[in-house]
């Protein structure tokens, strides 16, 4: 019993959940809840988790995002360094996305 209890411990959080049963695949699978449910026992895959499921999904197709970087970048802005442009293009997507009804209104992320 010690020696397995020392080797859980020397694992990392990765492995131990990487050991995990999967679970149920099921339509009304939460995972956003499982991870809440289980971030006592994994907190820092749960707060990765949290971070990039709360991601919204884009409903802009491709094509109209590359045709956007035509009308946005003016003679001005093509001295951005391409980071640069793509913060603006965000953020701008970002503020518009609401009055456009692009992005609904979720939950707070504190109580996930």
């Amino acid at each position: 019993m010690k020696a397995k209890l020392v080797s859980s411990i020397n694992k990392s959080e990765l492995d131990r959940y990487l050991e995990e049963q999967v679970e149920n695949n099921s339509l009304d699978f939460d995972i956003l809840s499982w991870w809440k449910g289980n971030k006592g026992k994994y907190p820092i895959l749960a707060k990765a988790a949290r971070d990039i499921l709360v991601i919204p999904v884009s409903t802009v197709a491709s094509e109209s995002a590359f045709s956007a970087r035509g009308r946005f970048l003016s003679p001005h802005r093509r001295r951005l360094h391409p980071d640069k442009l793509e913060a603006l293009m965000c953020t701008q997507n970002w503020i518009w996305a609401p009055i456009r009804g692009g992005i609904p209104e979720e939950e707070p992320l504190a109580s996930i």
